[in-house]
């Protein structure tokens, strides 16, 4: 329904869905403005609060309250860290954003249209973001004077964010994309779909040298085949092997996929310190030494800096970044490290609680949001997705709104704009 008997969408609840659209509009090409929006947005949703009984009751829902838990517990293990002040400070700041989950979840429930403005709203953000990377590959992205936005080159065409965010929010907005394909009705639609996927995923496979977005890929197609074709041993198998001779294929295309993957397999064979996987190894096997030595509670909340720099000084003696080394690039990882086992799996907790109602039904937004959770949590297992701004917000105002959806799901596998 549109909104609670009795209790019409305010003013003000308004301005709140206006403010989160805009901010999810903004997360793929401007940090800063996606802070504005979503800054505003909670003022305005706290004020709300207030007036509005509906609002208050949907943030009693499993995840908006596991979200709220997760943050507190991040709160009371600033009272244990061994992290500097100024580390504590700005991990809660990171992890407030926590608090836009309820917030895309309570808007949702108010307006059942809110889950495919939000898409929307993304899928405006990802055109500029894909847009910006052909633009700088052809040569035609402009600078910023100011420092506002970075551009990369011709062999890696990156704009606005690094290659790890582009590969993680284009290959959503890819398998999203085919996932509407298979949704709409009539040839043409279908085809719009299909031509949007591989306008995203080309910046991935052919413009970008990101691995994540390689892996990111690659677990959403898996996955989009597995929820829309008809399991039998047969289809399974042609389905995984086509999707297996396809990146082969990119490989075999690609000089940066090749120049990527074969960096990948040399850093592992030579087993480099200094190469981004050796870098990686070196974050697990100290952030494994904390949670066996600390498993109840970790270190406290913005103490992973502190603990790595020796290891850090010892390994990269003449790096001057030694100390500010704050996240060992694996969500789940950093969670345990500062939380313990406990804080760990309230985390899991919030994630599968976003992902129940999505296995209950199928339809396109119920899909959409086992996209975006199986992406999310691939690429967490090897980058801290909750510390990072854009994939933080990315993740947490798609994944409320589509939660929604899901839970008001009526009509499994019928599509409409609202999902409905």
């Amino acid at each position: 329904m549109q909104d609670s008997p009795g209790f019409p969408i305010t003013r003000l609840e308004r301005a709140v869905q206006t403010l989160l659209l805009l901010a999810l509009f903004c997360v793929p090409f401007s940090t800063w403005l996606t802070n504005v929006f979503a800054g505003f947005c909670l003022l305005c949703f706290v004020a709300a609060l207030a007036t509005s009984a509906p609002l208050r009751a949907a943030l009693r829902t499993p995840p908006a309250l596991l979200a709220i838990g997760l943050l507190a517990l991040l709160a009371l293990g600033a009272s244990w860290s061994i992290g500097p002040h100024a580390d504590i400070a700005s991990a809660l700041k990171k992890y407030s954003r926590l608090l836009v989950l309820p917030i895309a979840v309570a808007t949702s429930m108010r307006d059942r249209t809110m889950p495919a403005r939000a898409l929307a709203a993304f899928f405006g953000g990802a055109a500029v973001l894909a847009t910006s990377n052909y633009l700088v590959w052809h040569d035609l992205m402009p600078a910023s004077p100011q420092g506002w936005w970075r551009i990369g080159d011709a062999k890696d065409s990156f704009s606005f964010k690094n290659h790890i965010t582009i590969g993680i929010l284009l290959s959503f907005a890819t398998v999203t994309c085919l996932l509407g394909a298979t949704y709409v009705q009539g040839a043409r639609a279908r085809v719009a779909c299909v031509a949007a996927g591989i306008l995203f995923s080309f910046p991935i496979i052919f413009l970008n040298q990101g691995r994540t977005g390689y892996v990111a890929l690659f677990a959403g197609m898996v996955v989009l085949f597995l929820l829309r074709v008809r399991f039998t041993l047969l289809r399974t198998s042609c389905g995984m092997a086509a999707i297996v001779l396809l990146f082969v294929g990119f490989y075999a295309s690609s000089n940066n996929f090749k120049l990527r993957t074969d960096d990948l397999i040399t850093e592992v064979r030579t087993d480099q310190k200094r190469s981004p996987n050796g870098l990686r190894m070196s974050y697990l096997r100290v952030g494994s030494s904390i949670i066996a030595a600390h498993p109840l509670a970790g270190l406290g909340t913005g103490s992973f800096a502190e603990v790595y720099a020796p290891t850090a000084l010892r390994d990269w003696p003449e790096d001057k970044l030694g100390h500010t080394r704050h996240q060992p690039h694996s969500e789940f990882l950093l969670i345990a490290a500062q939380l313990g086992v406990p804080g760990l799996l309230l985390y899991f907790a919030m994630l599968g609680s976003l992902l129940r109602p999505a296995l209950r039904t199928r339809s396109f937004h119920a899909d959409a949001l086992v996209l975006l959770w199986v992406i999310y949590v691939v690429s967490s297992s090897f980058n801290s997705l909750l510390w990072d701004v854009t994939e933080a917000y990315w993740f947490l105002l798609l994944a409320g709104s589509l939660y929604v959806s899901a839970r008001q799901q009526t009509a499994p596998g019928k599509f409409t704009s609202q999902g409905s």
